[in-house]
């Protein structure tokens, strides 16, 4: 549900409702807080996504656990709930929080790595997403052993992967190859 039309549509009213009322900030802060909230809670989703619960009760239940949210993010609670939209609230969220960072020139970039990433590992990381892109990034660390060793560097929708279990598939797959022609 993260990647709907819907999601895009209502993130970019709420962006736009944001800046009229100058509570981008704000906003941007509280989306964060539903976003982390609804994709931790299984109680949460299930409600928001069950086709028996009421319109009515799926928004009283987000201004009950959102209660301390702006009044921009509370209209929109309501009316997302209105909609029936709610199932859609953890995507939407997510959106505006690309919206927002793309309206500050931002970019988030996702690094995955065997172990803990080291300073010299975060230097070639840097170094490589300097190329791919001139927005200021945000570098989020993940760590699967998985990969053996190097990194995965996920920038929007481009991949670099460089991890050793890449290298070692593409041999594999190289291998195969050359023994089928044989």
């Amino acid at each position: 549900m993260k990647g709907t039309r819907v999601a895009i549509r209502y993130a970019k009213a709420l962006l736009a409702t944001a800046q009229e009322q100058k509570a981008v900030d704000q906003v941007a802060q509280d989306m964060e807080a539903i976003f982390t909230t609804v994709e931790n809670s299984h109680e949460l989703k299930a409600v928001l996504s069950s086709p028996v619960v009421s319109a009515e009760l799926k928004g009283n239940t987000l201004q009950s656990v959102f209660g301390k949210v702006s009044p921009v993010v509370k209209t929109f609670l309501a009316l997302v709930a209105e909609n029936n939209r709610a199932n859609h609230l953890d995507g939407i969220a997510l959106k505006y929080k690309q919206l927002y960072q793309d309206l500050l020139g931002k970019q988030e970039a996702n690094v995955t790595t065997a172990t803990p990433l080291t300073p010299e590992l975060e230097k070639a990381v840097m170094e490589k997403i300097k190329t791919l892109t001139d927005k200021k990034v945000e570098l989020v660390s993940t760590v699967d052993k998985d990969i053996i060793g190097g990194f995965i560097l996920r920038l929007g929708d481009q991949q670099f992967d460089a991890s050793v279990a890449n290298q070692l598939q593409s041999l594999e797959h190289k291998l195969s190859n050359r023994k089928a022609l044989a």
